[in-house]
């Protein structure tokens, strides 16, 4: 009996563990103890310690002390475990594992303190935490927890064998499922063999789509088109329809003249043929007309060019001939005084010599000849002044395009 009883401790002790983790960081290492949350009885109960370098370190000896103190006492049950020396560089982690048992005799089970010391080359890192009793509860209430987990158990095997019925139906379903599955996986292959054919029908309906909007958009052009000679021809028509009641009134009061109206229609559709062809003529006369413009303008921008050059050369030389009138017209006025001066001369001269012979004489004398003009002498200068050229632009008659 007591080993069923232990036999549901243990059970129950290892349902309610878990492992912890307790961390410490004390340069110029890391340590972290992995353990469980409770201790078992007269179990090895196993601890996990691992030393991590944070920088290059050498450890001397590791040892680690579990001390169970009995409730209401300072006496403790001391197990100790020590471990030889390591050296680890930066970032090496080295993992120390060991156990420890305990069987107490007490009904309240004791205190468990736990002491880890790490000894370095000059000094020792010590870690000392309390990590609670081997197990809360005295005999009669493990005994009394037992029997509750043995009934829970039955319970929970009942409940196992009742979800085992349900998981062998739910196979059941599962493989019809499956079944249906499959069913559907096949009538999906052929949905999407169906897609695929519709949508190669569906790309060649909207090819023909827009092939037919393109010449439905032409049709309405052309419509529009048919629309607005519909609306030219109603509105000729009206008018046709009007000078036709204008006809129809004139032709109730003139039947009499419809032989005259016929021929005078005749007359008229002759000239408007005839006028028609003048038409024609005219407008390839026009158009002749036009070519011989395009030609005449080209000839006459040439000629307006070459006019603009033979302009300034022009001028250049009246502006140079006017110097040289200038220049004449000085020369020659200076020179017709200096001769008419010694004709002056030369006649007063004449005339004296002429009284004193005529006084010596005593004889009338006869009129002396009127004097002759030198040969070097000018009488007169007539200059003739060139006019200069008009510019006369010849203008083409506008033609209305």
């Amino acid at each position: 009996m007591r080993g069923l009883l232990v036999a549901a401790l243990v059970l129950a002790s290892l349902a309610l563990a878990g492992p912890l983790t307790d961390h410490f960081t004390s340069p110029p290492i890391e340590l972290r103890v992995i353990r469980t949350d409770q201790w078992l009885f007269c179990q090895d109960y196993g601890i996990t310690i691992q030393v991590k370098a944070m920088q290059p370190v050498t450890v001397s000896k590791v040892k680690v002390t579990a001390k169970f103190f009995t409730e209401g006492t300072f006496l403790s049950n001391v197990q100790t475990k020590e471990f030889p020396g390591f050296s680890l560089g930066t970032g090496d982690i080295r993992q120390l594992t060991m156990s420890f048992n305990y069987c107490p005799r007490q009904r309240i089970d004791p205190l468990i303190l736990l002491e880890i010391s790490i000894y370095l080359p000059n000094y020792t890192l010590s870690y000392n935490y309390y990590i609670g009793r081997v197990l809360p509860y005295t005999y009669d209430d493990l005994y009394r927890y037992a029997a509750n987990l043995e009934q829970k158990v039955k319970d929970l095997q009942a409940q196992v064998d009742q979800l085992n019925k349900r998981i062998e139906e739910l196979r059941r379903q599962l493989s019809n499922k499956d079944a249906q599955i499959a069913n559907l996986s096949t009538l999906l292959a052929m949905a999407r063999l169906d897609n695929d054919r519709l949508a190669q029908a569906l790309a060649q309906v909207r090819a023909e789509r827009d092939a037919l909007r393109a010449q439905l958009e032409q049709t309405k052009a052309q419509l529009d088109e048919v629309s607005r000679a519909k609306a030219s021809l109603e509105t000729q028509l009206a008018e046709t329809r009007r000078q036709l009641d204008d006809l129809k009134k004139a032709y109730g009061d003139l039947s009499e003249k419809y032989t005259d109206a016929q021929r005078t229609i005749a007359d008229l559709q002759a000239r408007l043929s005839e006028l028609q062809k003048r038409y024609d003529e005219l407008s390839r006369s026009e158009q002749q007309l036009r070519e011989q413009y395009y030609s005449l303008s080209a000839k006459y921008s040439e000629l307006s060019g070459r006019y603009d050059q033979l302009s300034k050369a022009y001028d250049a030389a009246m502006q140079e001939k006017a110097a040289l009138q200038s220049r004449y017209f000085e020369l020659n006025t200076g020179f017709t005084w200096a001769v008419n001066m010694a004709t002056a001369l030369a006649v007063a001269l004449l005339f004296t010599l002429a009284l004193i012979l005529t006084r010596r004489r005593s004889q009338p004398a006869p009129a002396p000849a009127p004097p002759a003009a030198p040969a070097g002498s000018v009488k007169g200068a007539t200059v003739m002044e060139e006019q200069k050229p008009t510019e006369v632009l010849v203008r083409w008659p506008a033609t209305v395009e």
